[in-house]
């Protein structure tokens, strides 16, 4: 999940519309604090959620580079965790893994490790109905979009419903940088190993769950990104084989800890 600067794409102004107030469960922290949606939120959104996902990658250009790791975190309309997965993608015979001394991985790692059409339908299953969320989104949404179309996964144009926790982040903490650490620190949410794409997505989901909060707090109405949970509604571009996708679910690889076996 490279940084790099650019014009936001999907702020706005905050404009009322017509879903309900969140409200906090407890009077701890922002970041530390779950949400609980009015029942009316909760038919207005039925089966909806945020998908927020980490990728590493053997560089930056979605047209030429490969996936090499998936992290995902899948939560309510609120950013309460529902589960969450990640797992070490082979990008196939003779391509370079890429800046190890960024994302960690070497080729030794990706032995055994699922190819990505061999997890795609999984991936695919878990975005639908649901906003992806990313800390980044340009660039992770973009090799979603260059991969899954070309594997006809994704309708070709089919703008995918996003939140960006980069790009919203001076608009909901005071930051120097908005760089995940940095954002994470600013945001008191606990970062593990940085680029390990589940420990990252995490990361972002706690950001997301910062900025639901603090947008309570003041009084935003609704949360930032309702219209982007509408979106993802009624979003109908992705497509997946369901058998294929649970068959999936036992070829996952996730990376290694530090100090544990493979």
């Amino acid at each position: 999940m490279p940084f790099y600067h650019r014009a936001p794409h999907d702020r706005g102004p905050l404009r009322p519309v017509s879903t309900p107030r969140l409200r906090a469960t407890d009077p701890t922290s922002a970041a530390g604090r779950a949400l609980v949606p009015d029942p009316a939120l909760e038919r207005a959104v039925a089966g909806v959620g945020y998908a927020i996902i980490d990728l590493e990658t053997t560089g930056l250009s979605p047209t030429t580079d490969s996936i090499l790791e998936i992290g995902v975190v899948l939560t309510d309309a609120c950013g309460r965790v529902e589960r969450s997965w990640s797992t070490l993608v082979d990008p196939g015979a003779g391509i370079d893994v890429g800046p190890t001394f960024i994302h960690g991985i070497v080729a030794a790692d990706l032995a055994g490790a699922p190819a990505l059409d061999d997890v795609a339908d999984l991936l695919v299953r878990d975005l639908a109905g649901r906003a992806v969320v990313a800390h980044n989104a340009r660039f992770d949404v973009g090799f979603l979009v260059q991969a899954l179309g070309r594997r006809r996964m994704l309708d070709r144009g089919a703008r995918v419903p996003r939140v960006c926790t980069m790009e919203w982040a001076r608009h909901f903490i005071t930051t120097p940088s908005r760089r995940l650490v940095t954002c994470c620190r600013s945001a008191g949410v606990d970062i593990g190993q940085h680029h390990s794409a589940l420990d990252d997505a995490v990361a972002a989901a706690g950001l997301l769950r910062h900025y639901l909060n603090v947008g309570r707090e003041r009084g935003e109405e609704p949360v930032a990104w309702a219209r982007a949970l509408v979106a993802a509604q009624a979003f109908t571009g992705w497509h997946w084989d369901d058998e294929r996708a649970r068959r999936a679910e036992a070829l996952l690889v996730p990376r290694s800890r530090p100090g544990a076996p493979r």
